[in-house]
C-alpha cells in the first residue's frame, strides 16, 4: 500500500499522476514505481486507455477519497474512445482497464487499424504550462490536448507546442513528467484565422463534453440512422436513404475547408473514403473525430444524437426498406387482384398517352413512375407495343474545331491556375475541379482532354498531387514565418504549413 499519491488535477491524465507519484516517491527505478502503484511490476504505461486501475485503487493510502469510476471516467480516454460504442463493446474495454492485462484494449477502439493516429509526442499549451507553474508549481499532462488532432488551446487561442517526451516510448515501463526541461518550448503562437478557431474550437468543445459525459452506449445502427434522419430533413437522402454523395461531399469540404480536415486527419479525397461509409449501415466503427465532424455538420448537439426519439429512427422501417420489393408483390399477389391492377394500370396508361400525345418514352415514364414500373415488370409485352415511337438520332451536331478550342481553353486554365497561385492566405491544392470552378465549366474531362493535347500537357504539369501540394504549404510557410521575423522552427514550421512530416520534405531539398 502506497503511503501517498497525488490527487488528480483537472484533466489531468492518470498517466500523469503516476509520473508525479514516481517524482515525489523519490524512486528512480521504473519497476519500482510499478510496484508501488500496482502492487506488480507487470503492467506497461498506457496513456490513453490505461489497464490495472482496481489495483491502484486498492493500494491508495487509508483514507483516499479517490475512486475506480474516477479515474476511469475523470483521468483516461474511457469516455471519449467508448462514447459510440455499444454496451457490450464499452464494459469489455471497462473491464480491461479495471483488470489487470489490458492487453486487447487498443484493439478493441479500433486505435491500431484507424486512419485516424495519435500523437507521436505528448502535447502542451505553454501558456497554461505558465499558469500551472505559478499556481500549482508543477506541470502536468491534460487529456484533451493528447487527443489525436488536437492541436490548438482553444481557452488560450494558440496553437500547442510539442514536447520531448514520445507517448510510445522506448521503455514502456516508464511514466515521464512534463518538465521545463522535456517543454522547452515557450514560444506562443496565435491561431489567427477565426473561421478555423470558430469549427476548431466546436469540435473541441465536444470532445471536453465527450471526456466528461457518460452517454448512453447505442447500437451502431443507432448512429446511422440518426444520421440519414438529419440527412433527409436537409435534402442530401431521398426518402428511401439514397444519398447525394457528391453534393453532400462538396458542401462538407467547403463547410470545414481541406486545411481543417487534414489537422484533424479526416481528408474526404478519394473513391472509398470515410464520410461515404459513415452514412452507410455501419459495420465497423469509426473514429469519434470523425463523428464529431458530422454532427456539427449536420447542425446538431451531442444531446440531440445520442437522446433522438427512438420513435423518429423506425428501426423497423429501416428493416422493411431493405427487403426486395419486386419479390414481396410476386408472392403476395393473387391472380384475381394481378387481373384488376392490370387492368387499371392499362387504362391509366392509355389514358396518359391519349393525354399526352406528343410526349416521349422518357416524359412519360416520368410523369407516372409507378404505373410504368409495373407494367415493366408485369406487363412489359403491352407496355411495349403502346410505347411512342422513338425519337430518331440527332444529326449534324455541330462540332468544334478542337486545334482552337484546346487553344482557348489552354489561355483559360493557364489563368485560373494563375489566380489560384497568386490568392493571399493559405494555399489551395491546384485540382482539374477547382480549376473548372474557376473557369465555370466542365470542359477538362478525360474525353475532352484526349482531343486537346496543349491543355492536357500543361495540367500535367501543374495539377498537384498531395505531396505536392504539401510541399508547396511548407515552402509557403516558412516564407510568411521569415516575412513576420518568426525563427524557423519545425514546430512553427508544421503549425504553419499543417503538414506533420514536414522533415522529409525540408530533406527533399
Amino acid at each position: 500500500m502506497m503511503t501517498h499519491f497525488p490527487y488528480p488535477y483537472e484533466d489531468e491524465l492518470l498517466y500523469s499522476v503516476i509520473s508525479r507519484y514516481g517524482i515525489r516517491s523519490g524512486n528512480t527505478s521504473h519497476k519500482a514505481i510499478l510496484a508501488d502503484v500496482f502492487g506488480s511490476e507487470n503492467f506497461t504505461a498506457c496513456m490513453e486507455l490505461q489497464p490495472g486501475i482496481r489495483r491502484i485503487v486498492q493500494n491508495l493510502p487509508l483514507g483516499s477519497t479517490i475512486t475506480e469510476e474516477q479515474l476511469l471516467f475523470r483521468n483516461t480516454m474511457f469516455l471519449f474512445y467508448t462514447a459510440f460504442r455499444d454496451e457490450e463493446q464499452a464494459q469489455f474495454i471497462r473491464n480491461e482497464m479495471l483488470g489487470d492485462h489490458g492487453r486487447d484494449i487498443h484493439n478493441a477502439i479500433g486505435l491500431m487499424s484507424s486512419t485516424v493516429k495519435p500523437h507521436s509526442y505528448f502535447q502542451y499549451c505553454p501558456l497554461c504550462n505558465e499558469t500551472d507553474l505559478k499556481t500549482l508549481g508543477e506541470l502536468y499532462w491534460r487529456r484533451l490536448f493528447q487527443i489525436p488532432g488536437v492541436k490548438i488551446c482553444v481557452k488560450h487561442g494558440v496553437w500547442l507546442n510539442q514536447s520531448m517526451v514520445p507517448i510510445r516510448g522506448t521503455t514502456k515501463y516508464a511514466f515521464t513528467a512534463p518538465t521545463l526541461t522535456n517543454c522547452p518550448d515557450d514560444k506562443v503562437q496565435k491561431v489567427t484565422e477565426k473561421a478555423l478557431l470558430n469549427h476548431y474550437g466546436y469540435i473541441i468543445n465536444n470532445i471536453e463534453k465527450l471526456l466528461n459525459t457518460k452517454y448512453p452506449h447505442r447500437p451502431q445502427e443507432w448512429f446511422y440512422l440518426v444520421y440519414k434522419h438529419h440527412l433527409m430533413k436537409k435534402g442530401y437522402a431521398t426518402e428511401r436513404g439514397r444519398v447525394d454523395q457528391k453534393r453532400l461531399k462538396k458542401d462538407f469540404v467547403d463547410f470545414y475547408g481541406e486545411e481543417l480536415l487534414n489537422i484533424l486527419q479526416s481528408s474526404v479525397n478519394g473513391e472509398s473514403n470515410w464520410l461515404k461509409l459513415i452514412f452507410q449501415k455501419h459495420r465497423k466503427g469509426f473514429h469519434p473525430i470523425r463523428h464529431l465532424l458530422v454532427i456539427h455538420f449536420l447542425g446538431l448537439t451531442l444531446d440531440d444524437v445520442f437522446y433522438a426519439e427512438e420513435s423518429k429512427l423506425n428501426f423497423d422501417h429501416e428493416s422493411e426498406a431493405k427487403k426486395p420489393k419486386r419479390k414481396i408483390m410476386k408472392k403476395t399477389m393473387t391472380k384475381e387482384y394481378k387481373e384488376q391492377a392490370r387492368n387499371e394500370r392499362r387504362e391509366a396508361w392509355l389514358q396518359m398517352r391519349k393525354q399526352y400525345p406528343h410526349l416521349s418514352r422518357l416524359q412519360l415514364r416520368k410523369l407516372n413512375p409507378k404505373v410504368y414500373a409495373w407494367l415493366y415488370l408485369y406487363d412489359r409485352e403491352f407496355l411495349m407495343d403502346n410505347m411512342p415511337e422513338k425519337l430518331p438520332s440527332k444529326a449534324g451536331t455541330p462540332r468544334y474545331d478542337w486545334e482552337e478550342r484546346d487553344k482557348e481553353i489552354l489561355k483559360q486554365v493557364i489563368n485560373a491556375v494563375q489566380k489560384l497561385l497568386n490568392e493571399e492566405g493559405k494555399p489551395k491544392r491546384i485540382t482539374i475541379k477547382r480549376i473548372q470552378e474557376i473557369i465555370g465549366k466542365q470542359c477538362l474531362m478525360p474525353k475532352h482532354l484526349k482531343k486537346m493535347p496543349l491543355t492536357k500537357q500543361y495540367l500535367e504539369q501543374v495539377v498537384e498531387d498531395p505531396e505536392k501540394f504539401r510541399e508547396r504549404r511548407i515552402q509557403w510557410a516558412i516564407q510568411e514565418l521569415r516575412k513576420d521575423g518568426e525563427p524557423l522552427s519545425l514546430n512553427k514550421i508544421k503549425q504553419k504549413a499543417g503538414v506533420s512530416e514536414v522533415e522529409k520534405f525540408l530533406n527533399i531539398q
